[in-house]
């Protein structure tokens, strides 16, 4: 039983008592706060309460109905009065703030409930069919209601028959709660609350990593008066993870940040042959697009496992039956070579089990999020697993200013390519010997709906290509070769999307604006390839609340000429005046998820088959593609749509 079940259980006698208006005011407390780290069992920690109040619930109300009826023995009275309770009533909802969470919940209820004849789960959140959750909606029983709050907001606007239900819900959850407010949700919080029964007839439960003023406030709002708080975070538990070895790097310049980044994932694959699975975090949504294409590539030339290394790609412009599909393969991957590239939309409560390691590339949002990234490496297993960040020179002030209390080991650039280098000898040397002992990976799960897509295991020394060390000498100069095939307005666009990232968190990095402008100007040259640094508008950046950045100036990068835009390109005079390509637009229908700005995909395209699974060209419906049949889109794998019944 976890920390968090051992508090809870215990008072499920109360917990779960239906509401009694001639209860005083002071009983026992039904509403709950409670304070619990990811990972402490709280997911079951909630639904058990919820299941069972919904339960007591149902037989309450048949009890009652069949004495307002005097038919006390009619057993088919009975089981029609239930039937229409759970159709007209909703027993729980439950708000994450991903999708991904609240998917991985509506699993767990599914499961939890299953030898409950009837029990109905159902599913709101954006990115799936809004008709097909309507329809599974209208044909089952509303038990259980997991949603995130736009959706759900969304639905209770348009559709009355929601509204009727969501206004006699029994239990209102909010998890991971600290993580709605940091998401800005608060608005649809209590625009939701506002379709909700009042307290003390609603019962409410907030679950929150943290207990801050804001954590406070909406427990004030939200919970009775007399609610229990349980804190399942003991005084002198770690808060920053201490028990897991903890890696920070800064950069030389921005020119080492996609070599260092190989040579992480490269070094995680030779320390931990045949079992390494890495999650690398980016800041945003347009970087993790671009990152993934790299390093989908760069594995091929660059790791140990080559080929065999498999890529997974998670963000917000992703259809959600594509980060569903992902999250699944990730979190059943035994390949021993296998890379998650991913936004936030992965750092809280999903669960990855055997996690050998955690990526973080730049900042994180908060030191809070720091936190919660790498509190995913480690997981169902006995290893500890690592944390490592990696961070440019105009970014360094975060780990001073943000990260003081994080046991944060430095490791160098050269460090870490000396490291690398001496174990691809010793494999080398005797292929054998290195992987020794290493246990062979687990087939797939028999049933498996995934299991035709995951790649097999490949066990010993043909996981890895020969003369690593040949390889990792050749890394600097692959990855420099690389960086020219990017697309350059997927950079600018890359280059956009993290300038109204960064200056917002100018305070935390403790750096000027105008330091974050060139420095990521820097950025899309040294590290991604650009022959100029993108222009940026003095409109865009005050745009970005970045107005005050070079008053005095009288430009902010080299305008461009005979041409309306806020990048720095100049005209071109012919059309295959571009790195000795000429690209021709066509209209194919598109891979997964979304691409860069209004064009749905920055990176050409192609779609080929590997030992994973077919690859979709990293591409929209409308997209850009080499005329001389050159493959340039890297990522995304045939997905199916998953349902909640």
């Amino acid at each position: 039983m976890s920390p968090v079940q051992a508090e809870v259980f215990p008072l499920l006698p109360q917990l779960a008592r239906p509401y009694n208006p001639q209860e005083p005011a002071d009983g026992p407390p039904r509403d709950i706060l409670v304070k619990a780290k990811t990972g402490t069992g709280k997911t079951l920690g909630f639904l058990v309460p919820a299941v069972e109040a919904r339960l007591q619930s149902i037989e309450a109300h048949t009890a009652q109905a069949l004495r307002d009826a005097g038919q006390e023995s009619d057993k088919a009275f009975a089981h029609r009065t239930r039937m229409v309770f759970g159709r007209e009533t909703v027993g729980t909802l439950i708000i994450s703030p991903t999708r991904e969470l609240a998917s991985q919940i509506a699993k767990e209820a599914i499961r939890l409930t299953s030898h409950l004849d009837g029990f109905g789960v159902r599913l709101f959140v954006g990115g799936e069919s809004k008709g097909m959750q309507l329809r599974q909606w209208a044909n089952s029983r509303r038990d259980i209601v997991v949603a995130t709050p736009g959706r759900l907001r969304d639905v209770l606007q348009s559709v009355p028959e929601v509204e009727r239900s969501i206004a006699k819900t029994q239990v209102f959850i909010l998890d991971e709660a600290d993580t709605l407010l940091d998401m800005g949700f608060q608005p649809d919080i209590d625009a939701i609350k506002e379709y909700l029964p009042r307290c003390p007839e609603r019962q409410n439960f907030l679950f929150s990593a943290t207990v801050s003023d804001k954590i406070q406030q909406i427990a004030k709002s939200t919970l009775a008066p007399n609610y229990k708080f349980i804190n399942c975070v003991s005084s002198d538990a770690s808060p920053v993870h201490a028990d897991i070895p903890q890696y920070h790097t800064i950069l030389p310049s921005a020119k080492e940040q996609i070599p260092h980044l190989m040579r992480l994932l490269a070094h995680d694959q030779l320390t931990n042959p045949g079992a390494s699975k890495v999650i690398v975090f980016l800041p945003t949504t347009k970087m993790t697009q671009l990152f993934s294409t790299a390093v989908r590539e760069l594995a091929k030339t660059t790791l140990p496992a080559g080929r065999n290394t498999v890529v997974y790609e998670i963000h917000s412009k992703r259809t959600m039956e594509s980060r569903t599909r992902a999250s699944n393969l990730f979190r059943a991957d035994a390949s021993g070579a296998s890379i998650l590239i991913t936004s936030d939309v992965s750092a809280r409560g999903v669960d990855y089990p055997n996690v050998s390691r955690v990526i973080q590339v730049g900042i994180p949002g908060s030191s809070e999020q720091y936190v919660h990234r790498v509190g995913r490496t480690g997981r169902g297993s006995n290893k500890k697993g690592r944390g490592d960040i990696m961070l440019l020179p105009w970014e360094m002030g975060f780990v001073r200013q943000s990260l003081s209390k994080v046991p944060l080991k430095p490791l160098t650039y050269s460090d870490l390519a000396a490291q690398v280098t001496q174990l691809a000898k010793e494999f080398d040397s005797d292929p054998a010997a290195f992987f020794a002992g290493v246990p062979a990976p687990p087939a797939p799960a028999r049933g498996d709906r995934d299991r035709r897509y995951t790649p097999t295991p490949i066990r010993g020394p043909k996981l890895f290509q020969s003369n690593l060390a040949g390889i990792t000498e050749e890394l600097e100069r692959t990855t420099d070769t690389f960086k020219m095939s990017l697309d350059e307005e997927a950079v600018r666009e890359t280059f956009m999307a993290n300038l109204g990232f960064y200056v917002t968190k100018s305070t935390e990095m403790r750096a000027r604006k105008e330091d974050i402008l060139e420095g990521l100007k820097t950025w899309t040259t040294e590290g991604l390839g650009l022959p100029t640094p993108p222009y940026v508008s003095p409109r865009m950046l005050a745009q970005m609340g970045a107005g005050d950045i070079g008053r005095s100036r009288k430009s902010f990068g080299v305008k461009p000429l005979g041409r309306n835009s806020d990048y720095n390109r100049p005209p071109r005079q012919n059309s295959w005046e571009e790195r000795g390509q000429q690209r021709v637009r066509s209209n194919r229908d598109g891979g997964f998820g979304g691409g860069y700005g209004s064009r749905d995909s920055g990176f050409r395209d192609s779609r080929r088959q590997t030992r994973d699974g077919e690859e979709g060209g990293y591409r929209g419906r409308d997209t850009y593609s080499d005329r001389s049949g050159r493959s340039g889109g890297y990522g995304g794998r045939r997905e199916e749509k998953s349902q909640f019944w």
